[in-house]
């Protein structure tokens, strides 16, 4: 089964449409890799349900956690991983899209 990582940069608020990623995954193994400001769909509990429910797994920058101000333990689905794990990530999956 293909699998397909999607980058996420923006905060929740900025109306990215996660519809996208099943319009995109469709059957596929799905993942996403939060970034930046993206990181706040780890914290905010509507924001991380709703992402949880269009992807399988959710991978967070712990240094993007950190800057700003959050706990690194996040639980979950959600799993902070550091700047080389996300390297190793993006090059296991077939395919990568940012949103």
């Amino acid at each position: 089964m293909a699998s397909i990582l999607f980058v996420l940069l923006k905060t929740p608020h900025e109306n990215i449409n996660l519809e996208l990623t099943n319009d995109l995954g469709g059957q596929s193994k799905k993942a996403a890799l939060l970034f930046e400001d993206a990181v706040y769909y780890a914290v905010d509990r509507k924001a991380a349900k709703h992402l949880a429910e269009h992807v399988d797994e959710v991978f967070v920058i712990s240094d993007d956690l950190a800057a700003r101000g959050f706990d690194r333990d996040i639980g979950g689905k959600f799993k902070a991983i550091d700047y080389g794990q996300a390297v190793d990530l993006i090059m296991d999956y077939d395919r990568t899209v940012t949103l």
